[in-house]
């Protein structure tokens, strides 16, 4: 099954949060979802030697294993704008950074430690004890609260939870 490579989905329109932001009118909300699950980033100078990855994520007596699809990393740069008016445009490419980044969704994440054992093409096993925090897509007065985790690989292999 084709894993979906984002971990923040964007729609297009827009929804009213019942928060007020003393003007009288709700603040503004972008109909946005995060992904409850565990996404893993390999920076360049990590991503030598690795073309896939596994996760095995154990709690509460069950364990999963899932594979990691690897997607080519990318960052924006700036390219500038028409000018400086509200209404100009303005725009950024996408330009490869060497690195790779993937995630697995996994329902029913807890809040608490998840034992974790990140595998990639060497066979060598990652164990570390990651805890999920909750977070929100855009900002907690617009809920769509999830537990979510960042693991990030090191130069040299290790894999550590990023806060």
């Amino acid at each position: 099954m084709r894993r979906l490579p984002v971990f923040v989905f964007l729609l297009a329109t827009l929804t009213a949060c019942g928060q007020s932001s003393g003007s009288g009118e709700g603040k503004q909300c972008p109909a946005m979802a995060l992904m409850e699950g565990i996404s893993l980033d390999v920076p360049p100078e990590a991503v030598a030697g690795i073309s896939r990855a596994s996760m095995e994520l154990c709690w509460g007596g069950k364990c999963v294993t899932e594979a990691v699809e690897l997607f080519p990393a990318s960052k924006s740069e700036d390219q500038g704008c028409t000018s400086d008016e509200p209404d100009g445009v303005c725009s950024a490419q996408a330009v490869p950074t060497g690195g790779k980044y993937g995630s697995v969704p996994v329902q029913g994440l807890p809040f608490t430690p998840v034992k974790t054992t990140v595998t990639f093409d060497d066979g060598k096993p990652h164990v570390l004890d990651v805890t999920p925090v909750l977070a929100y897509p855009a900002g907690e007065e617009c809920g769509g609260g999830v537990p979510v985790a960042k693991l990030v690989v090191l130069p040299g292999g290790e894999v550590r939870q990023q806060r």
